[in-house]
């Protein structure tokens, strides 16, 4: 009787001690999000680069940046507070087309002539990013809607045309090497009832789980407006709360 108790005790002490050890190979995984309220806004409204600092971070991410002094223009990436949906124009491009923002802090993105801006995880790490939000920039949507100088009202006068805008969101591995892309349509008029025709004006979730593991993202645009040196559309799209999984091992 006591050989059987030391036997079931001994083997109680192993079950636990591998228990314990599994325990410790435990993964957690954490989701955070990079919403963009760590940076401070001028009094302005908005940062458009003209620090010449070339770039900002938020949490994980680094964002670049190009200021032009000579012409008062930037591109590749910015953040901004205003949403100002009513003034259409080039002045009103750092107004994101949601009238419910309500103050908060998001990024902008416009594209550089000279190829691709990428927004990127520090250190050359690559993390599982799960979304983020996009809306449509007041210039862009308001160019859309009512037609300017540049470009067309979309739908045309009749509201038949089949006209579009769209971002590609196309993610990159450490290595350089892109591993997926996922398509938004920041407008829509190819619907027969035209009543099902629209441009995003709030903040939307957009799904990038399908990407994989990530280092870094950017932007391209596509429009049913085209001239002779490209998209006619204003190539703006405001961006917010890009939520990754940070996976950590258990203690």
């Amino acid at each position: 009787m006591k050989k059987f108790n030391g036997l079931f005790i001994s083997t109680i002490a192993v079950a636990l001690f591998f228990t314990a050890c599994d325990k410790s190979d435990e993964t957690i995984t954490e989701v955070k999000t990079i919403d963009f309220e760590d940076l401070q806004t001028p009094s302005s409204g908005y940062w458009n680069g003209s620090d010449a600092s070339g770039e900002f971070n938020s949490g994980d991410m680094i964002f670049p940046n190009s200021y032009n002094a000579d012409w008062s223009s930037w591109n590749s990436f910015s953040y901004s507070t205003l949403n100002d949906t009513q003034t259409a124009g080039s002045g009103n491009q750092y107004s994101v087309y949601d009238a419910a923002n309500n103050g908060n802090t998001f990024a902008l993105f416009f594209p550089s002539y000279s190829g691709d801006a990428y927004f990127s995880f520090l250190n050359d790490q690559e993390y599982q990013v799960k979304s983020i939000e996009l809306c449509n920039d007041a210039y862009s949507a308001l160019s859309m809607k009512d037609g300017d100088s540049y470009s067309k009202k979309f739908g045309g006068d009749t509201g038949n045309d089949a006209d579009w805008f769209k971002v590609d969101i196309i993610g990159y591995d450490a290595a350089g090497d892109s591993i997926g892309t996922v398509e938004f349509y920041l407008a829509d008029y190819r619907f027969t009832d035209n009543n099902q025709d629209y441009i995003v004006n709030e903040w939307t979730k957009v799904d990038l789980s399908s990407l994989g593991k990530v280092n870094k993202l950017t932007f391209r645009f596509g429009s049913s407006d085209v001239g002779d040196y490209g998209i006619n559309t204003p190539k703006y799209v405001c961006l917010d709360n890009i939520r990754y999984e940070v996976v950590s091992k258990g203690e």
